[in-house]
């Protein structure tokens, strides 16, 4: 078992049943969810072609991610001019365990950073429609590329010279790229609309500014070394010799700092977006950034930092950290009778869709009637949830929590068995 084999959690699976559908069902569930449309269409015929297991579905991203590696070395390539540079720059890219991470992850994180990466190369080589398109697509795959944009806008605006005479040049690539997402405002509305009584996120504070670039360069708890590599960026950073193709560091600088900048200043009003997988388009600007402008001992710490960081992916990939569904659902299917009723229970999470993905119905018990919006609910129907349970002799319960916790009303629990931190729990209906 490893990180492409690994059972889907809940918002993969949401994500494979949606483009498992039918065109026109899928089309209708993304209107209602709060991501543009651009990795359904994608996905929706990819898995007709490779198949809907869990290696299949993730694979898509795999591809987006290998991409994303060739796009930095051809960036690095062209703006420094040195093929050195360009390969470091695509290994530390590799080797990036927060990047790594969703690299495996069947939604729209690596489409996102592909696209973004992408347009930072047509940008770097000035070709307007290769700018257009791929900063057009990057939209479509994730708002938060609306950040990169915007950066994009202002670094043209502010290093273009003489804007009596170029001011056109400069606002043509941002009126098609305005044009070209046009089609999709109207669905944007009504996806803010959904959300406008409070989007899950909760306000940022600096230190989670600084705990952003913490975890992009390596920093994290698998390892009691782990939270000492950010030093070492630290010190490329402090070595690198900035005067360098001064303007090239500042182009690189800006995608580093500006959007993840931006999102937390945003964050700060009514509604918070700062949230740091949905800034990981990030990352490729970091790499090439740290990679280039060496000086004497750089290339030291880059091959000291590229290695820990391989060995953290190394033990990422081979220890999944999913919650084992697949192992429940077979469990299930083999203890199951006809005469039972499955149900998942609303805990702090249910487990609806990885229900549906591996085969098996298990409405959510919400015997308060109705479950508040979240993502999720873009895709259910009403046969997904249930208030009042049947009369059953034998209620069979998926959830997350303790077994002892939870409470189905007239029924008991029986027997339980876990999995990870997933559990399947008998209840017994009480007698009278």
């Amino acid at each position: 078992m490893n990180q492409l084999t690994t059972s889907l959690w809940g918002d993969e699976a949401f994500t494979a049943v949606a483009t498992m559908e039918n065109f026109s069902r899928m089309m209708d569930v993304v209107l209602k969810d709060t991501h543009p449309p651009l990795y359904y269409l994608l996905l929706f015929p990819w898995i007709r072609i490779f198949g809907s297991s869990e290696a299949a579905i993730r694979s898509l991203s795999v591809l987006l991610y290998l991409g994303t590696l060739i796009t930095v070395y051809f960036i690095a390539r062209h703006l420094t001019n040195n093929k050195k540079t360009a390969w470091l720059a695509t290994l530390l890219t590799l080797a990036n365990p927060f990047l790594f991470t969703f690299a495996f992850e069947s939604r729209m994180y690596m489409i996102m950073v592909f696209f973004v990466t992408l347009s930072f190369y047509f940008l770097a080589k000035k070709q307007l429609w290769g700018h257009v398109l791929t900063a057009a697509a990057a939209m479509y795959s994730q708002h938060y590329a609306a950040l990169v944009i915007v950066w994009q806008f202002f670094w043209q605006l502010f290093t273009t010279p003489n804007f009596k005479k170029n001011w056109l040049k400069i606002f043509k690539p941002y009126l098609l790229i305005s044009l070209l997402y046009l089609p999709w405002l109207y669905p944007l509305y009504r996806q803010v609309t959904m959300v406008s009584g409070g989007f899950w996120l909760g306000r940022p504070q600096f230190k989670d500014l600084v705990t952003l670039y913490f975890k992009y360069t390596g920093g994290g708890e698998v390892f009691p070394w782990q939270k000492y590599l950010p030093l070492l960026a630290i010190g490329l950073l402090v070595l690198k010799n900035w005067r360098q193709q001064l303007k090239n560091n500042l182009f690189l600088l800006g995608w580093v700092v500006a959007p993840a900048l931006l999102a937390y200043v945003v964050s700060l009003g009514k509604t918070s977006i700062f949230y740091d997988r949905y800034l990981i388009f990030i990352i490729p600007g970091l790499a090439i950034l740290l990679a280039s402008g060496r000086r004497k001992f750089s290339l030291a710490l880059i091959t000291i930092l590229s290695l820990a960081l391989l060995i953290i992916n190394y033990h990422y990939f081979t220890h999944p950290t999913k919650r084992p569904f697949k192992e429940l659902a077979q469990y299930i299917k083999q203890q199951i009778q006809t005469d039972d009723y499955l149900i998942n229970y609303n805990g702090s999470a249910h487990h609806i869709w990885e229900t549906k993905y591996y085969g098996l119905t298990a409405p959510i018990y919400v015997p308060e009637g109705e479950l508040p919006y979240y993502v999720g609910t873009a895709q259910m129907t009403p046969k997904d949830t249930v208030a009042q349970l049947p009369d059953k002799r034998r209620i069979g319960v998926i959830g997350s929590v303790e077994p002892e916790s939870m409470v189905v009303f007239n029924y008991q629990l029986d027997t339980y068995k876990k999995f990870g931190p997933l559990s399947f729990s008998w209840f017994i209906k009480n007698e009278d």
